[in-house]
């Protein structure tokens, strides 16, 4: 199963959604792989911290070639997750020309819910004539917020699917950063290891159905 993390708006929690996933899916025993597709290195260099991410597989591949590393690599992998560049590149086609399952993040802001529509305009265009399963999941927010329950209405009415489950802004996300960890290592019974642990049940349950899609 591939999951590419992709949105066109650089600071939407990409790589910090990515990571933490990867990591959560390996402390299951999930064995996963990460590739850090985003030539700003930000996998890479949480990688280089003391925590190493706790171990989990990486891989640096920040060009148009990042599906062959994808399809080369998923025999090896029970999941692999693919962190993109927030910026409209080749790269960012490659990563979802290859992907099982697309996931949008998006902050409860008008400006990014915007760059939000653009990424999913990408994706109905079609890539290698097929449109991937796509779910947006909204980040940074602040719980009971206006205007992220504003946000999540709009992209409710406007027909845009999203998970219920949200990545809030919490502090513990950036302290575990400093160590080149997630919360689910550095504090595994926390609120923030509970969202992240929420996000990829969520995920899991989509599982079957992006296979039967791509079957």
């Amino acid at each position: 199963m591939v999951v590419t993390v992709a949105s066109l708006k650089g600071g939407s929690g990409k790589t910090t959604l990515a990571c933490c996933l990867a990591v959560h899916w390996h402390l299951q025993g999930r064995a996963p792989l990460l590739i850090d597709a985003d030539p700003q290195r930000s996998a890479m260099r949480l990688a280089e911290r003391p925590r190493a991410l706790g171990g989990v597989a990486l891989r640096e591949q920040a060009d148009a070639d990042v599906w062959k590393t994808v399809e080369d690599s998923r025999s090896r992998y029970g999941v692999i997750l693919v962190d993109t560049p927030g910026f409209d590149s080749e790269i960012t086609v490659s990563a979802l020309a290859a992907a099982d399952l697309v996931l949008i993040p998006v902050k409860a802001s008008p400006l990014d819910v915007d760059r939000m529509m653009d990424t999913v305009r990408i994706l109905m265009s079609g890539v290698r004539g097929w449109t991937p399963t796509f779910r947006c999941v909204l980040t940074q927010t602040m719980r009971g917020s206006v205007i992220a329950r504003h946000v999540r209405e709009e992209l409710e009415a406007s027909g845009f699917p999203l998970l219920a489950s949200e990545m809030p802004n919490r502090v513990a996300f950036p302290e575990a950063g400093l160590f080149g960890a997630t919360p689910s290592l550095m504090m595994p019974e926390g609120l923030a290891s509970r969202d992240i642990a929420a996000i990829a049940a969520e995920v899991e349950a989509l599982f079957p159905a992006t296979r039967a899609l791509c079957a």
